[in-house]
């Protein structure tokens, strides 16, 4: 079992999706998309631009993890699709990817990712699925001092493999599952 943290800079809903009952990792860091395995955790810190330093936005852990390509079509992810209904968190769909009938990949609509992005994304191969997760957002509690190493300081990730996640993931578990907050950036 590996534990991957990295920094969210912007926290929107987006990259992690949190809504629709499960949360999802579809877009950017594609280094924890291609490697991470199911079984492992994922663990989202804050920045000193949105929530601030050694908060934890999210962790879950990792129960799917199909390809981009089964992600677009299968049923069950079509509520990822973003969309532009009244759900205020339907817009913020991850689902934004898909193949047409010449196998060439298109971009569905939405306000996070551009086309300057698609090819970061489409690196990532997959999908991290998490029906067990904690999505804290603009409520991100304080990481203990005694948990802080675990967190990765700037670009990139750190994956974690040692004895001190099962006592991080103790601390996490005393809380509430699912959403506990909105998301933290401004105009989330």
């Amino acid at each position: 079992m590996k534990l991957y943290s990295y920094v969210i800079t912007h926290d929107y809903g987006f990259a992690p999706n949190p809504f629709g009952g499960f949360l999802t990792l579809a877009t950017c860091m594609p280094q924890i998309r291609r490697s991470a395995q199911i079984g492992d955790w994922l663990m989202g810190t804050g920045s000193t631009d949105g929530v601030g330093v050694d908060r934890l936005i999210f962790l879950a852990k990792i129960t799917g993890k199909p390809s981009l390509a089964d992600y677009s079509i299968l049923d069950k992810y079509r509520i990822k699709i973003p969309n532009s209904c009244e759900e205020k968190w339907a817009k913020r769909g991850d689902n934004i990817y898909f193949q047409n009938a010449d196998g060439e990949w298109n971009q569905r609509s939405n306000p996070f990712h551009g086309e300057e992005e698609m090819a970061h994304d489409l690196s990532g191969l997959n999908v991290l699925v998490c029906d067990e997760f904690w999505y804290f957002g603009a409520s991100a509690p304080i990481i203990p001092v005694e948990h802080r190493h675990l967190i990765k300081k700037g670009p990139n990730c750190k994956a974690n493999e040692n004895k001190d996640v099962t006592s991080f993931l103790h601390w996490v578990s005393t809380r509430k599952r699912g959403i506990n907050g909105n998301p933290s950036s401004i105009n989330a």
